[in-house]
């Protein structure tokens, strides 16, 4: 372990040392937010991406070494009862906040390259080894509230001397640690332009975290005492693929008066293992998690109409209407359940965005579950929000 960390330092290091056209960097600040703090507008969570570029150990493809860092907080809800998995009903559900720090290491190599100039590869080959820590405590209103061991201590939820199958990162003094391995393959065709979007792109990617990867506290003795056990592998596969009918620019002017795009989205998952994190489960529905299980695959469609632009580029409003639909098979994971299911997930609904100069997106949207999450209400809701989205 101690010389997993000195290799990723010794990395980091020799990348600063190097003269500045070898180096790249980029970051993007819209991580995660919490719902109990500064009304859901402040960024608790921050991402950025650093490494050594023009590494072309091949004509035509880019070749690069990189480091992705995040940190920061999130909000997570205990919707499985720690002592056998099973779901909690709604009333009972309680919310805590994890601080985290994620880190991946590793290589980025084209494989084939893309005709048209100043496209990024069509396939690309990553191969990470990623490190990943939590540290779990009450939500903010429960420290407030002076309720500091918020519903930690509570026996109904974690019995004295239990092993909690539930929520395996919970386990102890509710910190983990994941040492993982992935390898991910990239097609990327796709014209991300904010107005104007047009192509489509697959991505494939397998990632590793056994038990014996240092994921375990037998393991971690003297170095860090997780009192968790981390286990699973997961497959993860996903395609985009946007078009835009039609775009109209303003008169005497490069602003844009209106364009109308679609976004098709597909996602599938495949997972498994005796002890799964809650940060390992991607695939979600309207970006909510859902009951886990060993197949999970997502279908989302939706029509936006954008502009038009005003005061400045990159101020405008849109309007998106979307359908998106899931099923989720086999057996409860992370529980004693023996019952193998099938559930199907479903939910419409509308959302106006306000974009502000490119940074900053206020938001509103209503939309019905038609059939919703077994740990939700389902019906009829909305949301209202704002995010910070400054890129560069």
């Amino acid at each position: 372990m101690r010389r997993t960390i000195a290799v990723i330092i010794i990395f980091i290091t020799a990348m600063f040392m190097l003269p500045a056209e070898e180096v790249y960097f980029s970051s993007i600040v819209n991580a995660s937010y919490l719902t109990d703090f500064a009304l859901n507008l402040f960024p608790v969570s921050f991402w950025g991406e650093f490494g050594i570029d023009n590494l072309d150990f091949f004509p035509n493809l880019k070749s690069r070494a990189v480091v992705r860092v995040e940190a920061g907080m999130t909000q997570r809800t205990l919707r499985q009862w720690p002592s056998d998995g099973g779901i909690i009903g709604i009333d009972e559900q309680k919310q805590y906040t994890v601080v985290f720090s994620d880190g991946k290491a590793g290589f980025s190599q084209g494989l084939v390259d893309n005709p048209e100039p100043g496209r990024p590869d069509f396939l690309v080959l990553d191969v990470f080894f990623g490190m990943r820590w939590e540290q779990a405590f009450p939500s903010l209103k429960n420290i407030q509230e002076g309720a500091y061991e918020g519903f930690f201590k509570d026996e109904n939820y974690f019995p004295e001397g239990i092993v909690s199958i539930g929520v395996p990162e919970l386990n102890g003094s509710k910190y983990s640690l994941t040492n993982s391995f992935s390898l991910g393959l990239t097609f990327n065709n796709m014209l991300s332009h904010y107005l104007i979007p047009e192509g489509y792109n697959f991505t494939f990617d397998i990632t590793v975290a056994p038990w014996w990867l240092l994921n375990t506290s037998e393991l971690m003795k003297g170095i860090a005492n997780t009192g968790s056990r981390i286990d699973y592998c997961k497959i993860l596969y996903t395609t985009d693929y946007k078009h835009t009918f039609i775009q109209q620019l303003q008169e005497d002017s490069d602003f844009n008066l209106f364009s109308i795009y679609m976004d098709f989205y597909l996602a599938c998952q495949l997972l498994f293992g005796d002890s799964i994190p809650q940060h390992a489960m991607t695939v979600k529905v309207r970006n909510k998690a859902i009951p886990p299980r060993p197949f999970t695959t997502d279908v989302r469609f939706s029509l936006t109409v954008t502009g038009p632009e005003f005061f400045t580029v990159g101020t405008y409003p849109t309007v998106t209407l979307y359908i998106e639909n899931a099923l989720a098979a086999g057996k409860l994971l992370n529980s004693n359940s023996e019952t193998t299911e099938v559930r199907f997930y479903g939910t419409v609904g509308a959302r106006a965005d306000l974009y502000i100069m490119g940074i900053f997106r206020v938001f509103a949207s209503a939309y019905y579950d038609y059939l919703a999450p077994e740990w939700t209400e389902g019906g009829f809701d909305y949301q209202i929000g704002a995010y910070f989205t400054m890129s560069f």
